[in-house]
């Protein structure tokens, strides 16, 4: 299969302009909220409150959000990745470099998948920074920092030392006074699998489609053609082209 280069940017802001208000362009958008499950709140950057957070709300640097008990929250980056938030976890989304957007993990577990290979993102917890690479990976920073990667790879490091992960492997880190331990072999038991599909009762954006057509249209190098359900129950047609790359 021939590698393609998205153009997930530009598809991802017409995506945006189909739910979002306009005067939501006066900040620089980072994500868009895809689903909820439970408690799922915001606290806007230089906000000092929480605000629940809904589906197809906007994301954008500076913004942290968490999820109370047996709550959870998936959203699509503008950069390509998709990321989900399990119970009892917390993150900001900060400004991030030209090639790679950041997460800032303060405490709890996020899993994460590119959606092209063009796709690059950075977790940074109290313990390390993962570097995480067109990739499928689980991260969860409790009292010790656990890192599982199930397809691609993963760099852990911290001033102390790094690990690089390739897929069915793992590593915990102590903290930052800790060097990543060896990288070693994930058995079955430590797989996990609370990322997998949606529950009944959780709240799904149609941006759940565009998604699957997203990748679907990455693979043949066709356009995409698709249509997004707005808040007041009118429909916005999307259009989107991918290049393969040269």
């Amino acid at each position: 299969m021939k590698l393609v280069k998205m153009l997930f940017a530009g598809m991802f802001l017409t995506a945006v302009y189909a739910v979002a208000a306009p005067e939501a362009f006066c900040a620089k958008i980072a994500a868009m909220t895809v689903y909820t499950a439970g408690d799922v709140q915001v606290k806007r950057s230089g906000e000092s409150s929480f605000s629940e957070l809904k589906v197809n709300d906007m994301l954008y640097p500076g913004d942290n959000i968490k999820t109370a008990a047996s709550s959870r929250v998936g959203l699509v980056t503008k950069g390509g990745a998709e990321v989900r938030l399990n119970e009892n976890s917390n993150f900001e989304i900060s400004a991030g470099g030209r090639l790679r957007e950041m997460l800032n993990l303060g405490m709890g577990q996020l899993w994460t998948r590119m959606l092209h290979k063009m796709a690059k993102i950075n977790v940074r917890t109290p313990s390390a920074v993962c570097a995480i690479r067109g990739t499928e990976a689980d991260i969860e920073q409790r009292s010790l920092l656990t890192v599982k990667v199930y397809e691609g790879h993963v760099d852990v490091q911290n001033s102390l030392g790094k690990q690089s992960l390739a897929a069915g492997q793992m590593t915990t880190v102590a903290g930052a006074n800790s060097a990543p331990d060896a990288a070693k072999k994930m058995s079955g038991s430590e797989a996990g699998n609370w990322q997998d599909g949606a529950k009944a009762g959780d709240k799904i954006s149609d941006y759940d489609k565009f998604l699957k057509l997203l990748k679907e249209s990455a693979e043949s190098g066709k356009e995409l053609k698709t249509s997004v359900k707005m808040p007041d129950g009118t429909v916005k047609e999307i259009k989107g082209e991918l290049k393969k790359k040269q």
